[in-house]
C-alpha cells in the first residue's frame, strides 16, 4: 500500500494494558511484591499498576463482561482514523463514541490480519480527572456489572446451540445451553430464568447472531382460547418475555391448560404467549 501524503504515525503508542484477573487484590498485590511494578490507583474492582520505567499502565480488573485482554492504542484522532477506514484497511467494529470519562473519543477496530484493538485519543473537552464517582480506570464509566454472568461465552454457547432464543424455553436444546453455561461459572450459579433474563438483553442490544426462522411454531387456536391466555396474561402481558422459569409462568401453563383434555407442554404454551400482542 502506498501513500503519497508524508508518513504520520497513526498509532501513536500502546496507552494501557488491560486485563482480567480472577481477584484484584491478590492479584495486583503480585504484580507489585513480585514482578515490581506499582500499584497507582484503586477503585471497588480495579487497580492500575505503572512499570518500573514507566510506559503504559497495566489495568488489572474482575469484570465478567470484558474482555480478558484488551490493548488500548493511542491515537491523534479517532473521528479521522474512521474516516479514512476504507485507505487504512480498518474495519471499525464500534464506531467512535465519547469516552465516558470524558476524555477523547474511543473505537474498537480490526486490522487487515484479523487482530482488534481498542482506540482512543485525548481530544474533546476534558472533564474532572476519572474517578470512582466519574469514571473507571479502563477509560469507562465504572458500573456495577450483572452479577455471575459472562457474556461473551453465553453467545459462543447459544450459538453453538443453533435455536433461535423464542424457541429456546422449557426444551431440551435450553437445558443443554444452561448446562453447558453454567459450567463457566462459579457459585452461586444463576437460576434459568437469570440465565433467560440475559439471553434477553443480549438479543436487545443486538448481540445475538441471528439464526433464521424459529424451529417450532405454536399451535393454532381459537379466538376464544388466545383471548383466555391473554386475560390469564393479564398485566404480565406487558413483560411476557420475562415469565419463562418462572412460578407465574408455571401458573399460567396449568390454569390454560385447563381448557383441554390434553395438556400443551410448556414449550408450546410460551410459544403462544410470545405471539400475543402486548
Amino acid at each position: 500500500m502506498s501513500d503519497t501524503a508524508p508518513r504520520k504515525a497513526r498509532f501513536q503508542g500502546v496507552d494501557r494494558v488491560v486485563l482480567r484477573v480472577p481477584n484484584v487484590d491478590a492479584a495486583a498485590k503480585y504484580y507489585d511484591e513480585v514482578l515490581g511494578l506499582t500499584i497507582d490507583r484503586r477503585q471497588p474492582r480495579a487497580a492500575a499498576l505503572k512499570f518500573a520505567e514507566g510506559g503504559p499502565e497495566l489495568i488489572l480488573h474482575d469484570d465478567r463482561n470484558h474482555s480478558d485482554l484488551e490493548v488500548v492504542i493511542s491515537v491523534a484522532d479517532v473521528r479521522a482514523l474512521r474516516e479514512k477506514a476504507d485507505y487504512l484497511q480498518l474495519t471499525f467494529l464500534t464506531q467512535p463514541s465519547p469516552s465516558p470519562s470524558g476524555h477523547g473519543w474511543r473505537a474498537t477496530i480490526r486490522d487487515p490480519f484479523g487482530n482488534i484493538w481498542t482506540i482512543a485519543d485525548k481530544g474533546g473537552q476534558p472533564s474532572a480527572q476519572p474517578g470512582p464517582e466519574t469514571g473507571g480506570l479502563f477509560g469507562e464509566a465504572e458500573t456495577e456489572a450483572e452479577p455471575n454472568q459472562d457474556r461473551e461465552k453465553l453467545i459462543e454457547v447459544y450459538t453453538q446451540i443453533g435455536r433461535t432464543a423464542d424457541d429456546l424455553p422449557y426444551t431440551p436444546h435450553f437445558e443443554r445451553l444452561y448446562s453447558v453455561y453454567t459450567r463457566f461459572l462459579v457459585e452461586p450459579l444463576p437460576d434459568r430464568n437469570a440465565v433467560w433474563i440475559q439471553l434477553l438483553r443480549l438479543r436487545k442490544a443486538g448481540k445475538l447472531p441471528k439464526l433464521g426462522v424459529a424451529a417450532s411454531r405454536p399451535p393454532k387456536i381459537d379466538r376464544a382460547d388466545r383471548d383466555k391466555l391473554r386475560d390469564l396474561l393479564g398485566d404480565d402481558i406487558g413483560k411476557r418475555d420475562r415469565l419463562p422459569y418462572t412460578t407465574r409462568c408455571d401458573e399460567i401453563v396449568a390454569e390454560f391448560n385447563k381448557n383441554f383434555a390434553r395438556a400443551w407442554s410448556p414449550h408450546v404454551v410460551w410459544r403462544l404467549i410470545a405471539t400475543l400482542a402486548k
